[in-house]
């Protein structure tokens, strides 16, 4: 057993001495083709981010916003939850078809913000491959196309909530009689 012990720690240190021998850098100052290609793309990228600085900015506030509007969706959902609970305890059917006909408009709107994030998938895929071509002015085509875009969502959402608060209204309403 010693033995096979003696001899393996012998064949690690082999490898190991093997392995940093080749790991060194051969010092021939060529470089390689991948790395060049690698900082020539984040030299692109870099510049990207510097000539559309403004914009990047503009789809980062919009972003902010959506999350926003998200954050209020979720917390009327929750108050839904809790006033449809009570509503279906207390039997009124009334408040509950009423609050059915109001989400039925909600389905449009989700189905039109769908799209329009296929949409804006759609403008970044485009956005990319003209920023590949340095074709700096078509990028900035499709950059306004985004922010008009993401501006469209936060509007849809902002009447996604309207509804919702409409609905809280209703089953609200029909708590106290």
């Amino acid at each position: 057993m010693k033995k096979f012990l003696a001899v393996f720690l012998v064949v690690l240190m082999l490898f190991g001495g093997t392995g940093a021998v080749l790991a060194q850098d051969s010092g021939n100052g060529l470089t390689d083709p991948i790395l060049d290609e690698e900082n020539e793309l984040s030299g692109l990228k870099f510049n990207a981010k510097k000539e559309f600085q403004d914009e990047i900015h503009k789809i980062n506030e919009l972003r902010i916003e959506r999350l926003q509007l998200r954050i209020e969706v979720i917390e009327q959902h929750d108050t839904i939850l809790d006033l449809y609970i009570e509503a279906r305890e207390a039997g009124n059917k009334e408040a509950l078809e009423a609050a059915m006909a109001v989400k039925q408009e909600i389905g449009p709107i989700n189905e039109e913000i769908k799209i329009l994030y296929n949409e804006v998938s759609t403008e970044r895929q485009a956005f990319n491959s003209e920023l590949e071509n340095n074709n700096i002015e078509a990028a900035k085509e499709h950059l306004d196309n985004i922010i008009d875009l993401l501006d469209t969502i936060n509007d849809l959402t902002g009447s996604k909530i309207d509804l919702l608060e409409k609905i809280i209204e209703i089953l609200n309403f029909t708590e106290g009689v």
